[in-house]
């Protein structure tokens, strides 16, 4: 599950680990970074093949809407997909196939516990590289309106990821970035079974971070330096 993410990193920041990645100045957007409570039904940066061979950034309303979604009904439990069901569900299918993104993320929280008293872990590389998160991504138009939006795959958690939820995000290792991109469907496979988290350093935080509208740099920060 990954349905609450920090976006840190600034834009020169993003624009530099990403350098052959066209229309960077699109991170320049007013509001788009840094961000540290990004909830569904706002907006991530990300990056899908362009039209001209490439690659090139985006934004995106996260949580997909279909291209069939009528304006009074956009579902909003789009923000993520099974990796085990995405090329049959109708919603996903043919994004499925060809039009594959990344979402690079500075972390995203997780929480645990009783219901009522639930607490919240934040989840980030150790080096503070970001985690590239597989997505898949469509256009949906009514009238004068277009919106590009996302949704971020998971799979059945690992044993170290385990213990705070039973789905992880698909994290793509560098590497596999083109791969994911070419919308080569028999590649998929290969890359859920690569997925490492050895990299991934998980602490407690703030239960400052349950509320939406908060937003500030401190929900990232260890709960045991605050106290």
């Amino acid at each position: 599950m990954c349905g609450r993410i920090a976006n840190g990193a600034k834009p020169g920041y993003l624009r530099e680990h990403f350098d052959e990645v066209e229309a960077a100045e699109i991170l320049e957007e007013p509001g788009l970074l840094p961000r540290y409570n990004v909830t569904p039904g706002q907006f991530l940066p990300g990056i899908r093949a362009s039209n001209r061979g490439g690659t090139e950034w985006a934004i995106f309303r996260w949580g997909l809407i279909p291209r069939w979604a009528k304006p009074d009904q956009i579902p909003d439990r789009t923000f993520n997909a099974r990796s085990e069901t995405v090329a049959e569900k109708p919603t996903f299918r043919d994004a499925y196939k060809n039009r594959r993104c990344i979402i690079p993320i500075s972390g995203y929280y997780e929480w645990t516990g009783e219901k009522g008293s639930k607490q919240p872990f934040y989840f980030h590389n150790t080096d503070s590289t970001p985690l590239i998160l597989a997505g898949l991504w469509e256009t949906w138009r009514h009238e004068d309106n277009i919106v590009d939006s996302c949704t971020i795959l998971t799979a059945d958690a690992d044993t170290k990821m385990g213990g705070y939820h039973h789905r992880m995000p698909v994290f793509l290792d560098p590497l596999a970035i083109r791969t994911w991109l070419e919308n080569d469907p028999n590649s998929f496979q290969s890359i859920i079974k690569g997925i490492k988290t050895t990299n991934i350093s998980i602490y407690p935080v703030s239960r400052e971070v349950n509320n939406s509208r908060t937003d500030h740099s401190g929900l990232i920060e260890p709960l045991a330096q605050l106290l």
